[in-house]
């Protein structure tokens, strides 16, 4: 077994940590110190994140270095996977199950009973605001409604720790709003120290201001956002918005300062929307989309303009 040292009052410590599948690599002399809170993981596509996060769980055994999470070592310590809550980025919900029997099993993975249970899953849903779907299949809901459950199965042990990977991804503005200030309130009002996950920066930046930015297996940024904002901005952001009514949301957003130009896809059902002040846009997207009249039903980043930006910062 890999021991591990850490920092008083760390939620997680990594020190030179290696993890590779083959010829493939995970993780690479990767280091990072999370202190409690809110602490937002951003990066593109194999930049190690899921590595990241399944060592944490201890679903898998870290090569090289060191590992640990509240100061043990997370490998085969299944105290410590009871202080932990994980949502997945995939789809993890039974279809043919309701949102209260999917708790249900999830509360007795974690060997909770009879009325203890009962009252937890009420408190849950009541808490990610589910309480009226407890009783309907989770192949019926949305996209919103099916990340809240998935977040409330994260919950239903009570942990300490929550591990939220994309948790925003697919959803539309509003539903994204919603489980920003979900994420939020976890933190500030229940207590629960919170890492999440996304390849949008800026959302990240809706919730916390510790950002960790991983590229390659390696973390090239730590700290408060606003220290490394000024790099960032120096890159204008592509978002690409779907859904019916979009032309009116492009006109729209052809009036903002902060648009540097909008391109609609071919069957102009969709636009990519290039701006110069990010944080603006998501704050205003909203009340543009309800002007609009308009419905989306996704939006996400391009991940090449995240690459050029993680290239920017190691100097590439």
């Amino acid at each position: 077994m890999i021991e591990a040292e850490t920092g008083s009052g760390s939620v997680m410590v990594a020190e030179s940590l290696g993890k590779w599948y083959g010829e493939v690599i995970g993780l690479n002399n990767f280091n990072l110190e999370i202190k409690p809170g809110i602490t937002g993981v951003v990066g593109p596509n194999g930049s190690g994140k899921s590595t990241l996060f399944k060592l944490m769980l201890g679903l898998i055994k870290p090569n090289t270095g060191r590992i640990s999470v509240f100061g043990q070592v997370p490998w085969a310590n299944s105290q410590l996977h009871s202080e932990i809550g994980f949502c997945p980025d995939y789809e993890s919900l039974p279809s043919d199950s309701t949102g209260r029997e999917f708790l249900s099993l999830i509360g007795h993975l974690h060997a909770m009973e009879g009325t203890t249970l009962s009252k937890r899953i009420e408190e849950v849903a009541s808490l990610v605001e589910m309480s009226r779907a407890m009783d309907r299949k989770t192949g019926g809901y949305s996209k919103g409604m099916k990340q809240r459950m998935k977040i409330a199965g994260a919950l239903v042990h009570d942990p300490q720790l929550l591990i939220l990977d994309e948790p925003l991804s697919g959803t539309d503005p509003i539903v994204r709003k919603e489980l920003i200030d979900l994420t939020k309130r976890l933190n500030k009002e229940h207590n629960h120290d919170v890492i999440v996950s996304s390849h949008v920066l800026f959302e990240i930046e809706r919730m916390t201001h510790d950002v960790a930015l991983m590229y390659k297996g390696r973390t090239v940024a730590t700290g408060d956002i606003s220290e490394i904002r000024t790099l960032i901005d120096k890159h204008p952001h592509n978002i690409v918005i779907e859904g019916h009514g979009i032309a009116a949301l492009a006109k729209a957003l052809l009036d903002e300062d902060y648009t540097v130009s909008v391109a609609f896809n071919e069957d102009r059902s969709g636009i990519t929307v290039q701006v110069s002040k990010p944080e603006d846009f998501f704050n205003g997207l909203p009340a543009l989309i309800g002007e609009a009249n308009c419905s989306v039903s996704s939006m996400y980043s391009q991940d090449d303009n995240l690459e050029a930006i993680f290239k920017y910062l190691v100097g590439r």
